[in-house]
């Protein structure tokens, strides 16, 4: 081969293993673009990661929150300015679903936060709206501003997606609406399985 074939070949077997590796790495962590800002809370891949946890509902659903993390002399600490969701997502009436599904939020809450000295001194915070109805047989349906979508659960790690809009602002001077841009993704190891 001659030289040229080598400084070609070079630079294509290098994009081929960044693309193989992009596609293998598991991406652990919960990403959106939420009131047109960026989300990313990226997870250490362990279920005792500080800045990401959750719980999977045997009954069909998940818990969780995600925080902005860095790392900082070896510990998992908030970023200066952080973003921060939470989600209590799950199914009202067995029988519980098997993946994939979608699911209303009970409770879902976003919020943004500037800090001075690690202690946030401002702070916009959002719910989501969430009302019942009953349905045939008495079931009971639930309607809400945010839903979440669980795509797998293989007993340690949970994947999906939320999408919706985060309608109640839970402070004065908190714009009206968060809305979150398409869908967000989440992929997580839990804590453990709750009844």
């Amino acid at each position: 081969m001659t030289r040229v074939g080598v400084l070609l070949a070079l630079p294509l077997g290098a994009a081929l293993l960044s693309e193989t590796a992009a596609a293998t790495k598991p991406g652990f962590g919960v990403f959106a673009t939420i009131n047109g800002k960026k989300f990313k809370a990226v997870s250490t891949g362990e279920a005792d990661d500080p800045c990401i946890g959750g719980f999977y509902q045997a009954g069909g659903g998940v818990v969780f929150t995600a925080g902005e993390c860095r790392t900082a002399r070896g510990r998992r600490i908030a970023r200066r300015n952080f973003k921060q969701v939470v989600f209590d997502c799950g199914v009202i009436d067995p029988p519980a679903p098997t993946p994939p599904f979608e699911t209303p939020c009970l409770a879902a809450g976003y919020a943004e936060a500037r800090t001075r000295n690690g202690i946030p001194a401002f702070m916009k915070l959002w719910g989501s709206s969430a009302t019942f109805e009953v349905g045939p047989g008495g079931t009971s349906i639930l309607h809400s501003g945010v839903n979440l979508r669980i795509d797998s659960f293989d007993g340690t790690y949970v994947r999906g997606a939320f999408f919706g809009v985060f309608d109640v602002p839970l402070q004065a001077g908190t714009p009206t609406r968060a809305a979150i841009s398409g869908e967000g993704r989440f992929y997580l190891p839990v804590r453990g399985i709750q009844p």
